[in-house]
């Protein structure tokens, strides 16, 4: 019974991704003109790739239906 029954399981450091402290971030980056535009045609373009696939696979599954 010399051990204690508490394991040390953890790395020495358990941040090591983390950005440097004293990192500044600025809100008004993100709320220059147009930032709606570009979330929203990021929205747009997702979307759109998304359909194109969905319609490329309609079309391996029934190539007479995808067509109409």
């Amino acid at each position: 019974m010399g051990r204690t029954a508490h394991a040390n399981v953890r790395p020495t450091v358990d941040h090591a991704v983390m950005e440097p402290r004293g990192t500044l971030y600025r809100i008004e980056d993100d709320l220059a003109d147009g930032w709606l535009d570009e979330w929203a045609g990021g929205g747009v373009r997702a979307i759109e790739a998304y359909l194109a696939k969905h319609l490329a696979f309609l079309s391996y599954l029934d190539p007479d239906e995808a067509s109409a």
